[in-house]
């Protein structure tokens, strides 16, 4: 029997860090452009979020995390998905938020991605509620059935795909709650709390029963080798357990950090038509 992998053991994936280091590089040219164009550099509260976000997709996939999660633990493997889909989308997209993502792109590829390119209007009919909610809510399930998640983590091809649809199913959702691209078309107001509280519940639906059942759902994690002293309904507890509060404190900040940004959203509104009653 093989032991299980120790937390300061990781793995070399080439294409996940040449994605990664790619995916920083073409940043770094952006914050130059913007530099560039404004005369002043992006702050932290850019770039620090969006190299955090890289920094959880290296957790989730180039960690020991990642081997725990497929030849372990329930309980890491569940902790990976709340990663790819609820904690890296929305650090990438708030480092992407305006100025850096339409001054830091090349003309070029900024026409594709505006309202009237090819690209920009697949993005807008993916980004709407009854298209990003929906997505994201049945990869979300549709991977967690139990028959679905087992046969997944033992083909690899098809476990990359489901990494993909996850980070991306949840970078549609969380693109339609931050609003990165102030626009007339998204909702600057108080909609975007309700698009939150049912992602939440869609998230609830998987976390709680594992949470509470006192029998097991995955036969493949039940016939795995016991590691870090878990029994299998332990470490499903546990996946249940860890998913529900880090998703409970998803919801918290999210709620909080949108209320005050529709607030700030509507007193500005509210300052520019009272400037534009003046005026007349």
């Amino acid at each position: 029997m093989s032991s299980a992998p120790g937390w300061g053991s990781w793995s070399i994936v080439p294409l996940l860090w040449i994605g990664l280091l790619v995916a920083g590089g073409w940043y770094v040219s952006m914050l130059r452009r913007v530099r560039r164009i404004t005369g002043k550099p992006a702050g932290p509260g850019h770039w620090l979020f969006y190299f955090s976000g890289l920094g959880v997709i290296l957790v989730a996939l180039g960690s020991p995390l990642n081997t725990i999660a497929v030849h372990w633990l329930l309980s890491a493997h569940m902790v990976q998905h709340v990663l790819l889909a609820d904690i890296a989308p929305p650090l990438v997209i708030l480092g992407l938020r305006a100025p850096v993502l339409p001054l830091g792109m090349p003309a070029p590829l900024l026409r594709r991605f505006a309202h009237r390119g090819i690209l920009g209007r697949f993005w807008g009919v993916v980004t709407r509620p009854w298209v990003a909610l929906p997505v994201w809510s049945i990869t979300l399930l549709g991977w967690s059935l139990p028959p679905v998640f087992d046969y997944t983590a033992q083909h690899q091809l098809l476990h990359n795909f489901e990494h993909f649809t996850l980070f991306y199913s949840g970078f549609a959702l969380w693109w339609l709650i931050i609003t990165p691209l102030p626009t007339e078309r998204r909702n600057p107001g108080f909609g975007r709390l309700a698009y939150i509280g049912f992602s939440r519940v869609t998230s609830a639906i998987i976390c709680v029963p594992l949470t509470f059942m006192t029998s097991t759902l995955y036969p493949l994690y039940v016939s795995f080798p016991r590691g870090y002293g878990l029994s299998a309904i332990a470490d499903q507890q546990i996946a249940g357990a860890a998913t529900c509060v880090i998703e409970f404190l998803v919801f918290g900040i999210a709620v909080a950090a949108v209320f005050v940004d529709s607030l700030n959203r509507e007193e500005r509104a509210q300052a520019l038509a009272e400037m534009a009653l003046s005026s007349r």
